[in-house]
């Protein structure tokens, strides 16, 4: 799976009330238009990688397998306008490579602000809320990989800290 994010816009509005929670199935319908947004971000900028493909936008399984593994989830931030965006969470598995230092990462798969609320700081709370559940699963690092057609994401990540550790180039064959 690709790993992106639609973050908040430029733009600084009123912060939204909003609580970050872990989801549940009972969002799967607010959480799959939030990646229909997600989806359209990445095909619109690359055609060449990414396709149009039948809804729903992720399964009802796969969301259920996020939140029952310890080792990942899905926060949402919760308005009174309902679900306003959404982290997914992964743990990676440790390097096999004798001469990697031992780290414990927690990859941020997505993150996606509802279009109409962003510039609201949810995005920044929603990151917040990673990190915290992060550091309570001991983790060492939090990573995202982010598309490099997405310089808005790379400003906002730079802005809460993470820097840049890869970069992956890639030659079509």
């Amino acid at each position: 799976m690709s790993i992106a994010e639609i973050i908040e816009d430029e733009a600084e509005r009123e912060p939204l009330p909003i609580r970050v929670r872990l989801a549940s199935l009972r969002d799967y319908e607010e959480l799959c238009g939030l990646f229909d947004q997600l989806d359209e971000l990445h095909r619109e900028a690359r055609p060449d990688m990414f396709q149009a493909f039948p809804p729903p936008a992720r399964t009802r399984e796969q969301i259920a397998q996020w939140l029952a593994q310890p080792d990942s989830t899905v926060l949402v931030a919760q308005s009174e306008q309902g679900v306003v965006g959404l982290a997914v969470l992964l743990t990676r598995a440790p390097s096999g490579f004798s001469g990697a230092v031992p780290r414990k990462v927690i990859e941020l798969d997505n993150l996606v602000v509802r279009a109409d609320q962003r510039g609201r700081k949810i995005g920044r709370r929603l990151l917040a809320a990673v990190v915290e559940w992060s550091r309570q699963r001991r983790a060492t690092h939090v990573e995202v990989a982010v598309h490099d057609f997405n310089r808005d994401a790379q400003r906002f990540y730079q802005s809460f800290g993470f820097a840049s550790s890869v970069n992956r180039l890639v030659l079509a064959a």
